[in-house]
C-alpha cells in the first residue's frame, strides 16, 4: 500500500492510498475520510448534476457532505488511476445504480464506500466489482443464514467458539468477498450471497490473499486485503 498525494492536477485529496491488488491490470485505491475535512473536500473536488440531487435527497445535512466527499472521492482516485484530473472523469451510472466511464468503453469500475471509507477498483472491459467493509461490532450471527451456506455457517460457528474477536473480521472479510462477486456478475445482493461458495479457513489472515471463486456458472479471481480497520475484496471476472 502506497499513500499518494500528487492527484494529476487535482486538488490534494488527504489519505488516499493505492493498493497492490493482485490482479494485473487492476487498480484498487481507497479513501479514509471518516476524519477529513469533508466539506472542503466536497468543495474543492468535482460532483455532477446527478450526484449533487442525489445527496439532496438526504434530509440529515451530515450525511449528505459525507454522501458528496464519497462521490468526489470516487472521482478523484479514479482521476488518478486513469492519468486524468478529477474533472474529466466522465463517471455515469446505469439505470440500475452501476457505475461506467461513459467515453472509456475498455475500462470495467467499481465504487464502494463504507464507514467513511471509499474504494474504487478500475480494470479492462472484463466485469469487476469492489466492496469495502469497516470492521466494526454487530450482531453477525443471525446473518449466517442469510448469506451462508450450511457448510460456511457452521465454520463461522466454530471458529466464533474458538475465537470471537477474529470470527468478527473474518465475518468481514467473507461478506466483502460474496459482495464483490455479486457486483462483479452484475446481479449485486440480489443474485444471493449463499450463491457465492468462500473457504473461511482462507479468510481473515495477515497477508493479502488471491483466491479463485466459481459462482453462477462463472470464475473470478478475487483479491482480499485488511486495510487499518477495513477489509476489501475485489473480483473480476475470468477470461479462461
Amino acid at each position: 500500500m502506497q499513500p499518494n498525494g500528487n492527484l494529476n492536477g487535482a486538488s490534494t485529496l488527504p489519505g488516499v492510498t493505492t493498493v497492490v491488488s493482485g490482479i494485473p491490470g487492476v487498480s484498487v485505491l481507497v479513501r479514509n475520510g471518516a476524519n477529513q475535512a469533508l466539506a472542503q473536500a466536497t468543495d474543492s473536488l468535482v460532483t455532477s448534476k446527478e450526484e449533487v440531487e442525489r445527496a439532496a435527497r438526504l434530509r440529515d445535512p451530515e450525511a449528505r457532505t459525507k454522501l458528496l466527499a464519497s462521490l468526489a472521492s470516487a472521482r478523484t482516485m479514479l482521476g488518478l488511476a486513469l492519468g486524468i484530473p478529477a474533472h474529466e472523469v466522465d463517471l455515469a451510472r446505469t439505470e440500475e445504480g452501476v457505475p461506467f466511464l461513459a467515453s472509456r468503453p475498455d475500462r470495467a469500475v467499481s465504487i464502494s464506500r463504507s464507514g467513511g471509507w471509499t474504494a474504487v477498483a478500475l480494470g479492462d472491459a472484463r466485469a469487476i466489482g469492489v466492496d469495502v467493509e469497516r470492521l466494526r461490532p454487530i450482531a453477525w450471527r443471525p446473518m449466517l443464514s442469510m448469506i451462508c451456506s450450511d457448510t460456511e455457517r457452521d465454520q463461522m460457528l466454530a471458529l466464533s467458539d474458538a475465537s470471537p474477536e477474529r470470527a468478527l473480521a473474518v465475518f468481514f472479510a467473507l461478506w466483502t468477498v460474496k459482495e464483490a462477486v455479486l457486483k462483479a456478475s452484475g446481479k449485486g445482493l440480489g443474485g444471493g450471497a449463499k450463491t457465492v461458495p468462500v473457504p473461511v479457513a482462507s479468510l481473515g489472515q495477515p497477508a493479502p490473499a488471491l483466491r479463485d471463486v466459481s459462482a453462477g456458472g462463472a470464475r473470478y479471481a478475487v483479491w482480499s486485503d485488511r486495510i487499518e480497520d477495513v477489509f476489501v475484496s475485489v473480483a473480476v471476472a475470468d477470461a479462461r
